[in-house]
């Protein structure tokens, strides 16, 4: 049997390296089943439920009230996706996908797969946005709209697994009392900031939705007393200050070119003398053959914000024409194809 599996898999990748196969057929019916297939594990509880120990079809299915036959099919994708494993006849979580989908681990990110079906819907209008230029514009939703709860808590786990890293590596000056979070949602890069600076406070100015979720997080955290929430727009609103940092995550992509020095003008202004300006973000490098996740990320932008991902040279732009100059970049390992840059005021 397994002479037989090595031989098919060569066979899978001789008929690849000739083209014998279509490609485009496998990305779109393979990704498309493999999404849902981790989706539906979340979503229907398994993964919650293989977290407490191994079962077969039937205990599963009896637990979750599904059916049986439904139950045995979905495992055994999840199985095939490296979410699962099987022995004896008993399924249980697989050691690798352990810290990612069990609901107690630190590492947990069954948030952000549960929040796919919220972006599975924007992705269905991709043909509109191309055709008319026009984004689905996630961020213009009512204050009440459940998929701001979606979006930040997938956010949240998302910032969990880098906020470590990424608060170690910011130089703020010494005796820094107060930061500046724009569109930090969450706050949790903040509050690791906070956490990391003695006598730091932060506030996150964002919009009035995703600071109804943010406020919950850190107060369930018990971080109120250093992260304050102001509900507001970035573009507009009275920024204040001066502070002696302020955080810019994963904001300039939902941005034109033109919004996005009007508000690096504002920051600095914002900025006490020595302060420090953190962004964080996504750079598209300007390459022929670019990794194959970079241009999926930038059409992401495109279709959400109807903006772009930007180019180390734009950004550069862009922060000179504010007068900010970096003082460093450094990608960053647990949040693949981000990168943090360092500036100050000029």
């Amino acid at each position: 049997m397994r002479l037989g599996l090595k031989a098919d898999n060569l066979l899978e990748r001789v008929a690849d390296w000739f083209n014998l196969a279509p490609q485009p057929l496998a990305h779109a019916f393979f990704g498309m089943m493999a999404s849902r297939t981790l989706m539906a594990g979340e979503r229907l509880g398994v993964f919650a439920a293989l977290a407490d120990g191994s079962a077969t079809v039937e205990e599963l299915a009896a637990r979750l009230k599904l059916s049986p036959e439904g139950t045995r099919a979905l495992l055994e994708a999840l199985e095939a996706c490296d979410a699962v494993e099987r022995k004896k006849g008993r399924y249980r979580m697989a050691d690798r996908a352990r810290r990612w989908l069990d609901p107690r681990s630190p590492q947990y990110v069954g948030g952000f797969l549960d929040f796919n079906y919220t972006q599975w819907e924007w992705w269905s209008h991709m043909e509109e946005a191309v055709r008319t230029g026009e984004s689905v514009d996630i961020h213009r939703f009512a204050p009440d709209d459940p998929r701001w709860r979606a979006y930040i808590h997938a956010m949240h786990q998302m910032a969990r697994l880098s906020a470590p890293e990424v608060v170690r590596s910011i130089p703020l000056p010494r005796g820094a009392r107060h930061v500046l979070d724009l569109g930090g949602a969450h706050g949790w890069f903040a509050a690791e900031l906070c956490r990391r600076n003695r006598g730091l406070r932060a506030t996150v100015l964002d919009l009035e939705g995703s600071v109804r979720v943010g406020r919950e997080l850190i107060a369930q955290a018990g971080l109120s007393h250093l992260v304050t929430h102001q509900e507001g727009d970035i573009l507009t609103s009275e920024l204040g200050g001066p502070y002696d940092g302020v955080l810019l995550f994963q904001v300039m992509h939902h941005l034109s070119p033109a919004q996005n020095v009007a508000l690096l003008r504002r920051v600095r202004t914002a900025l006490a003398h020595k302060g420090t300006l953190a962004v964080l973000e996504y750079l598209r490098e300007d390459v022929e053959h670019p990794p194959s996740a970079a241009p999926l990320i930038g059409l992401h932008y495109f279709l959400t914000s109807k903006a772009a991902a930007y180019t180390p040279a734009e950004m550069e732009g862009f922060l000179d024409d504010a007068g900010f100059r970096i003082e460093s970049t450094r990608p960053v390992r647990h949040l693949p194809l981000q990168t943090l840059l360092i500036a100050r005021p000029e």
